[in-house]
């Protein structure tokens, strides 16, 4: 009796790592994607108020920072899909 309820814990705390581990990832993404969207605001917005003000250099920054964004946040989900691809094969 007491050996089944270990053997399910142990089961349910690997379950719970997997669901911790993926919630990582997907936290991961998101923080580096509208991190690198806000810093590419911000730089566009202070340098068209700095210059031109006409918010053409905020659109063209804003831009490189959704496409920074998209980049770096899909280079982290490949090494991440390659780690579990890797960790496959050893088993």
């Amino acid at each position: 009796m007491a050996e089944d309820r270990k053997d399910k814990q142990k089961v349910n705390s690997k379950e719970y790592i997997q669901l911790f581990k993926k919630t990582n990832i997907i936290t991961s993404f998101g923080i580096t994607v509208i991190s690198n969207i806000a810093i590419g605001g911000l730089i566009g917005y202070y340098l068209d108020k700095w210059t031109f003000n006409n918010k053409v250099l905020l659109l063209i920054f804003l831009i490189l920072g959704i496409v920074s964004g998209m980049y770096n946040g899909i280079k982290l989900l490949m090494k991440e899909a390659e780690k579990e691809n890797g960790k496959d094969k050893k088993s």
